[in-house]
């Protein structure tokens, strides 16, 4: 979910507890591409990380 400035957020346990994470930041302005799990800034660079990711290359060594 995306919220913005006076939005507000409830949350309220059960009786087994509740854990959630709320992150918050600005906006970087940079362009976006998107495929399940992986986020990139072109089209390109993601079509390379998805043959990265098959051909078991997707995490390098440094």
């Amino acid at each position: 979910m995306l919220f913005d400035r006076g939005d507000e957020v409830t949350v309220q346990a059960g009786p087994e507890g509740i854990r959630f994470l709320l992150v918050s930041g600005k906006p970087i302005e940079e362009p976006v591409a998107w495929y399940g799990p992986i986020v990139m800034n072109t089209q390109q660079e993601l079509r390379q990380a998805m043959a990265d990711l098959q051909d078991g290359t997707f995490i390098r060594q440094r």
